[in-house]
């Protein structure tokens, strides 16, 4: 799971500072970096707008957990070793070993090490830091990549789920609306683009007023 939310470079470092530090917001605003405005001669300089704002999947299920919402769980591991004390620890007898690069598509990408796909389930500890050590450091290419790639620097070992049934769901910024935009499908989040493409009318959108905020019956016409 990876979320991405389109808002402004600017706009989400004042968000995280003022509110309460947390794990998660931390580590966002280091992903974000400084905003720049000044070079080292205290010159103001011009900004290009950045639109996107990609955290990480472990940073986003950090951020489901603070808020209430039930994860898998799980740790992340920046070292096979760490891999292998991780699911040591989980005690499962098959965990989840999840490439954490910032690009969809990761199941069915490949790494330059060979190693098919970025989602790969495992069933010991010693497995788990055979696979991590042919993602760590290693480039992934998905079709959202392209030839460029993008490093691996880290796995998210979790333990496994079963789930019942899969659904997809998304805030998003919308420019023709200037607002969020709720996104979601009955069709899972895995593949969601082939959804899109395919069957665009399995995805439901539902404008949200950014002043008035998710109003009870648009919450229970999006569940519907």
């Amino acid at each position: 799971m990876a979320a991405s939310m389109f808002y402004g470079r600017l706009v989400a470092v004042a968000t995280f500072r003022n509110h309460r530090p947390r794990t998660a917001q931390r580590a966002a605003a280091q992903v974000l970096g400084s905003s720049g405005l000044f070079n080292n001669h205290g010159l103001q300089v011009q900004q290009q707008q950045q639109r996107n704002l990609s955290l990480h999947e472990y940073m986003s299920m950090e951020l489901l957990q603070e808020a209430g919402v039930s994860i898998p769980k799980g740790y992340v591991a920046k070292s096979p070793d760490e891999a292998y004390a991780i699911a040591k620890k989980l005690g499962s007898k098959d965990v989840v070993i999840k490439a954490q690069v910032l690009a969809g598509g990761r199941g069915k990408g490949t790494f330059e090490s060979g190693l098919k796909g970025g989602v790969k389930i495992v069933f010991s500890p010693e497995e788990a830091k055979a696979v991590s050590s042919q993602m760590i450091g290693k480039k992934l290419f998905t079709k959202q990549t392209g030839e460029k790639g993008r490093i691996c620097n880290q796995v998210l070992v979790c333990e496994r789920k079963y789930p019942r049934r899969e659904y997809y769901f998304a805030i998003t910024m919308e420019r023709s609306f200037q607002g969020p935009v709720l996104i979601g499908s009955s069709h899972g989040g895995v593949n969601i683009e082939d959804v899109a493409a395919e069957t665009p009318e399995a995805i439901i959108k539902e404008p949200i007023d950014i002043e008035e905020g998710i109003k009870k019956e648009q919450a229970l016409h999006f569940s519907c």
